[in-house]
């Protein structure tokens, strides 16, 4: 996927599926982290700080809609969104899906947001 593509607001609410997706084992992995700084300079963040500025934000909007189950799935629901071609979404789907899988195991909450996720992408 070409990053660099993407709208700011495309940006955040990819980052944001993403950060749903490493938060959801309840266990926080440095290589996810890294793959989102990875994807993050992929979409034009230059620096260290930058990425780590946006990644932070991220986090901070993750956490306001993870409250509950529902909460987080309206939210990941609202994100999937902001992409329209069918391109955009497959790809979407796929970089959750590889950052769910990049864990030593998928829990029963990863396989649930990456099933809504692919329903909210309508794919």
């Amino acid at each position: 996927m070409n990053l660099r593509s993407l709208s700011e607001p495309q940006v955040a609410a990819l980052t944001d599926l993403l950060v749903m997706a490493m938060y959801a084992d309840g266990h926080l992995a440095s290589a996810e982290e890294a793959r989102i700084h990875e994807l993050l300079g992929q979409a034009g963040a230059a620096t260290d700080s930058e990425r780590d500025q946006k990644l932070d934000a991220a986090v901070t909007r993750v956490r306001q809609h993870a409250g509950t189950a529902a909460a987080a799935q309206a939210y990941a629901t609202r994100l999937a969104q902001a992409f329209q071609t069918w391109n955009e979404r497959r790809q979407v789907l796929d970089l959750v899906d590889a950052l769910v899988a990049s864990g030593s195991h998928i829990t029963l909450t990863e396989g649930t947001l990456s099933d809504v996720v692919r329903e909210a992408l309508k794919l």
